[in-house]
């Protein structure tokens, strides 16, 4: 059964005139009439009544007309959502984001839903090992990950982050690392943000310093509560919101405590919708070059 038998069927079913019908459907009223014929017989029955005056639908024709109209408005629709996908003005982004581009994401996702507000956006808080396996096994489009990224994937640095030391109010003497040493530290699980665990635990060692007493916490508001708990102090990316009066901050400023975080895709990542949020991204992010 052809498509276009069924829109003939459905449009002369509506005009019931051969006349006006072949004239909507671009076609001759010979052609028409062929197309209506094959339909009956693959159907097993006429669809249309037809004298020198009149054309009217049979009892069959009459059973089938809401289906076979049902029938074609969906495969016009088809064709228009297939449009619209392609234009990048309807469709599903997926993306990946964590704590550090917490401000960015909402104002890109804000510009981005202005101009293309049929699009629906998924938001998936992850860390970047995280997001990494979901962008390579095709579950996320893009994602706001520490970079580099893995060879071949394309890249666009957008916020520089740096570690900031929180600490309970009664560490007010504390001015560096260095006075930490024998206080009790809190850190998240390795588990819950490898990368950022890694280049913590880098960083620390690259320090000279050895901190003794660790204990592991979930999320990174947790390891605030522990500090302002006066129970230890805590290590966090400088993104992390930190309103709390019984705690003090220490930002980290020097290059091995910072990280560069951005907005990466792999190759098999592409699409109109890649392209626009990510131009919109370039847009709002500090300068930077882009690959």
């Amino acid at each position: 059964m052809e498509l276009r038998d069924l829109k003939a069927f459905v449009t002369l079913g509506e005009v019931l005139h051969f006349g006006q019908a072949a004239v909507r459907q671009h076609v001759t009223q010979s052609a028409l009439s062929k197309q209506i014929r094959r339909l009956e017989e693959e159907l097993g029955g006429e669809l249309f009544e037809r004298n020198a005056s009149s054309t009217r639908l049979t009892v069959l024709g009459r059973a089938l007309y809401q289906d076979a109209s049902a029938l074609v408005a969906a495969s016009e629709q088809l064709g228009r959502t297939a449009r619209d996908v392609l234009a990048g003005n309807s469709g599903t982004l997926r993306i990946g984001f964590g704590v550090a581009t917490k401000i960015l994401v909402p104002a890109a996702i804000a510009r981005f839903r202005t101009e293309r507000p049929q699009v629906t956006i998924e938001l998936n808080d992850l860390s970047t090992h995280h997001q990494l396996l979901a962008l390579n096994e095709g579950k996320l489009d893009l994602g706001f990950c520490r970079l580099p990224t893995p060879k071949g994937w394309h890249c666009l640095p957008v916020v520089r982050a740096h570690f900031v030391a929180v600490l309970p109010a009664s560490y007010a003497g504390v001015r560096e690392l260095a006075d930490l040493v024998d206080k009790p530290l809190a850190i998240l699980r390795r588990d819950k943000a490898p990368s950022f665990y890694d280049h913590l635990m880098n960083y620390l060692a690259q320090s000279g310093l050895r901190f003794r007493d660790i204990q592991y916490v979930n999320d990174f508001a947790a390891g605030v509560a522990t500090a302002a708990a006066d129970i230890a102090w805590t290590l966090v990316p400088s993104s992390t919101t930190i309103e709390h009066p019984d705690v003090l901050t220490l930002p980290l400023r020097d290059t091995e405590a910072s990280w560069i975080i951005g907005l990466i895709r792999p190759p098999h990542s592409k699409g109109p919708l890649i392209d626009a949020f990510w131009q919109i991204v370039a847009d709002l992010s500090e300068p930077g070059p882009a690959s």
